[in-house]
């Protein structure tokens, strides 16, 4: 008898509800007491069903620009409206940011001398050299310090911040790697038990072929020789897979690079279209109309081309690189750190940076993006492999 006056009690407490309408003049997303309840749509307002009480509404537009935040007192079972104002505080917004992201900021203000500075002493607070090797046949590494520049096109660019220094392969991960892992995936743990077709030592003797338990990837080689040239034919999940493994060699944490990192990387501080200029100009890299003799050819060796101001080669031309990220059609709502941007977007999609052998100069720019499924492998898809340092405590 108790327990069905109990229900009685909360199916009347649950039934005593306020509704909500929420009107905007611009796309918000909304949150209720911290559950996400999607999005706002100017001109569409929406109602919702909330129990009587004080519940915390938070209003934010879609590039994350304003927010508004407040409780909203739901007394009695009645309709409440309330409009949500942004529209004039995002164009004033909107105009300060741009008038900020005209000029540099962060690594953008230092010079060479400056950046490589911060590099050195990057390594020293992780007890690294400024290039380091987990091992004599692991990639080489090379620590990337903490800073903040603007990410993107001219005409939209927004602010990161990097918040710790961490390393990057100083080359795509290689043919010769590759081969590696695959080595080391390849072997058997458990010797198979041998077969006889006749007597013991008569050379009847066979033993079965035993797949390993997670084989490798084997990608084509394209025709082309060299142990130095990127490996290609690589998809996003073969490259995860590589990480792991040598995460599980070294010990330490092994994994692609996020979009902000790799873009952060590619630049080196610098503001023009190209690390080295704003023009293509004459074999400093490899992709279309770049004076490379492997132009529209295939993928060169690694190294062939002057490094950045990091020290690190190949970012642009040569292959694709995957990074971490879903892709997003813009920035908006994108984080304003290093984070990985895994949520939303197109999930069967990933983010490529840094165009190919066989792309146009435009797509070989820091600021230009493309989106591949994450099980494609082309021949002028690779991967640059990031390092997370460990950093001693202050």
């Amino acid at each position: 008898m108790i327990d069905q006056e109990e229900k009685k009690h909360q199916e009347a407490e649950h039934s005593q509800v306020a509704t909500l309408l929420l009107e905007t003049d611009m796309d918000c997303s909304i949150t209720i007491d911290g559950e996400d309840q999607g999005t706002l749509e100017r001109d569409y307002p929406r109602s919702f069903l909330l129990p009587l009480g004080y519940p915390l509404i938070h209003a934010a537009t879609q590039d994350g620009l304003v927010g508004k935040e407040w409780v909203q007192p739901l007394y009695r079972e009645e309709d409440v409206e309330h409009f949500i104002h942004l529209a004039d505080e995002h164009t004033q917004a909107r105009a300060k940011l741009e008038e900020e992201m005209r000029e540099p900021l962060g690594i953008e203000c230092l010079s060479v001398e400056q950046i490589q500075q911060e590099q050195l002493e990057a390594a020293k607070k992780a007890g690294l050299a400024q290039e380091f090797r987990d091992g004599p046949d692991n990639p080489e590494m090379v620590v990337i310090p903490a800073g903040s520049y603007r990410m993107g096109e001219v005409s939209d660019k927004h602010k990161v911040t990097i918040t710790r220094s961490f390393a990057v392969g100083k080359y795509p991960v290689t043919v010769e790697e590759w081969r590696r892992y695959v080595d080391a995936k390849s072997v058997v743990s458990k010797e198979p038990m041998s077969v006889y077709f006749g007597a013991p030592g008569d050379g009847s003797e066979v033993k079965p072929y035993v797949e390993p338990e997670d084989p490798p990837h084997c990608p084509s080689d394209n025709g082309w020789i060299g142990a130095t040239l990127p490996v290609t034919n690589v998809s996003w999940f073969d490259a995860q897979d590589y990480v792991r493994w040598l995460t599980a060699q070294t010990g330490q944490t092994y994994r692609l690079l996020t979009e902000a990192e790799w873009e952060y990387v590619c630049r080196a501080g610098s503001v023009t279209e190209y690390y080295w200029g704003d023009e293509i100009g004459d074999n400093n890299c490899n992709c279309q109309d770049s004076g490379s003799k492997w132009s529209c050819k295939r993928a060169s060796r690694v190294g062939n081309f002057a490094p950045n101001v990091f020290g690190v080669y190949d970012m642009l031309g040569n292959v694709w690189e995957w990074v971490e990220d879903h892709w997003h059609n813009n920035y908006e709502g994108a984080p304003a750190d290093e984070t990985a941007w895994t949520y939303g977007g197109n999930q069967q999609g990933r983010v490529v940076r840094g165009g190919s052998w066989d792309c146009s100069p435009k797509l070989a720019r820091p600021a230009s993006r493309a989106r591949a499924v994450t099980s494609s492998r082309y021949d002028d898809f690779g991967f640059r492999i990031a390092s997370t340092l460990d950093e001693p405590a202050v």
